[in-house]
């Protein structure tokens, strides 16, 4: 038979809504067919069935097909270029042809095969036909056509063809190795969807970043302005993944770079120059650059409560039982204050066991009454360290500024002065003073 009437016995045999093919039918219509082809689960690469055609070209009887992997047909190479060829053309339709360098009955053998999704009895197959490649060239093509896939498996990062419409035709080694789906599981694209970001909302989001992104670039003949996101691996595991995407004639080509541990040393690096690394509470430059933006900001409140605490006597617990459990004290120290804090307070150690906090208010006497609230968390139970019970307490100055009237570093002055006035005067207390 010739080309056409090959398609026609595909299209007879593979149509997208009926489910009801049965398998009288498929026999009827693979025995008209001269050119050899096989009908094959598409997990596995395991023949179902084949013809008189692929009989002769394998050398097998029509019951020698049954349950064979690929592999045993075609060579472990070439069965292996046939698991990273996506075929996603419409039910019914073959894909587009490609050629692979095949091992049947021992020989080597240029073969042309074309790859049709079809529904025999609501299961969803594949139907391989096989076609020996023309001569002129073909060994030529073939040859840069496994160097080109060789090269491609050898990238580092997830590289993927698919058609406009996000179809995927061909997809690398690494990009299974990076994701683990196989071609069954990502059978259209909204498996992908589906799978690699299973929170609706991020999806959504997801689905709106990649097509913008992809409408920009296009408009401006362009590779797309690289960006990140989240993507939940088959394993559970969920990975950084920069995109990047360029449309190329009728084909998207897409990288997929692994992220995910860059993204998080530099978050780390981040968090280092941002918090103290004993208490996790902000540090020094970075309470001072806060508290210097809130005073900028015009759509804050204008007053902001500012406070700045000292523990009593913590030489003494160095001295006394060594800069360990010091340092347990100051850990133990921050997670009181913390807690007795609401969200978006400012809370910061300065150095050594002095620290500073910058909160909203909206009366004069909430930063005192703060105040009193982190010295009584303090005051109110004995810290444990290490199985020694330590009564400590904590002098505190407090002030409220204005930041139309005055400049942050005016303020926390003012505090200072009144935490040193709270330890002239006996210590564990608070002592709360005017503009």
């Amino acid at each position: 038979m010739g080309k056409n009437t090959i398609r026609d016995v595909q299209d007879a045999v593979s149509d997208e809504t009926s489910v009801g093919r049965s398998q009288a039918e498929l026999d009827f219509w693979m025995g008209c067919v001269g050119a050899p082809m096989m009908l094959v689960e598409k997990a596995t690469l395991h023949v179902r069935q084949a013809n008189a055609g692929a009989a002769k070209m394998f050398g097998l009887g029509l019951d020698g097909f049954g349950n064979k992997p690929m592999s045993e047909l075609v060579g472990t190479e070439a069965a292996q270029m046939l698991l990273q060829i996506w075929s996603n053309a419409p039910v019914g339709r073959p894909g587009e042809p490609f050629l692979i360098r095949a091992l049947v009955q021992e020989q080597e053998r240029m073969l042309m095969i074309q790859v049709t999704k079809v529904a025999i009895e609501g299961e969803h197959l594949r139907l391989f036909t096989f076609m020996d490649a023309p001569p002129q060239g073909s060994v030529t093509l073939a040859g840069w056509q496994e160097n080109v896939i060789s090269m491609l498996n050898w990238l580092p990062f997830g590289f993927e063809i698919a058609r406009i419409d996000d179809q995927i035709q061909f997809a690398n080694s690494t990009f299974k190795a990076l994701f683990g789906y196989t071609q069954d599981e990502i059978d259209s694209i909204e498996d992908w969807w589906r799978l690699a970001y299973p929170d609706p909302e991020y999806r959504q989001f997801a689905r709106s970043q990649w097509h913008n992104s992809i409408e920009e670039a296009r408009r401006e003949d362009r590779e797309m302005t690289p960006f990140d996101l989240n993507v939940m691996t088959a394993s559970g595991i969920e990975r950084r993944i920069q995109f990047r995407h360029r449309t190329i004639g009728n084909f998207n080509v897409n990288l997929y770079i692994d992220v995910t541990k860059e993204r998080a040393y530099a978050e780390q690096l981040k968090q280092l120059a941002n918090t103290d690394p004993l208490t996790g509470t902000l540090n020094r430059r970075r309470f001072f650059k806060k508290a210097e933006e809130a005073f900028a900001e015009t759509d804050k409140p204008c007053l902001f409560g500012v406070l700045m605490l000292d523990i009593d006597h913590f030489k003494s617990v160095n001295d006394t039982y060594g800069h360990r459990a010091g340092d347990m004290v100051l850990i133990e120290f921050a997670r009181r204050c913390e807690n007795a804090l609401r969200p978006g307070d400012r809370f910061a150690r300065l150095g050594g066991e002095e620290f500073a906090l910058l909160l909203e208010v909206s009366e004069q006497d909430t930063a005192a009454e703060i105040a009193e609230k982190l010295r009584a968390a303090i005051d109110g139970s004995p810290f444990d360290i290490d199985g020694q019970s330590l009564q400590l307490s904590v002098s505190i100055g407090a002030t409220v500024a204005d930041r139309a009237t005055e400049t942050f570093g005016s303020a926390i002055l003012r505090a200072d002065k009144a935490l040193y006035e709270a330890k002239r005067s006996g210590r564990n207390r608070v002592v709360a003073v005017n503009r």
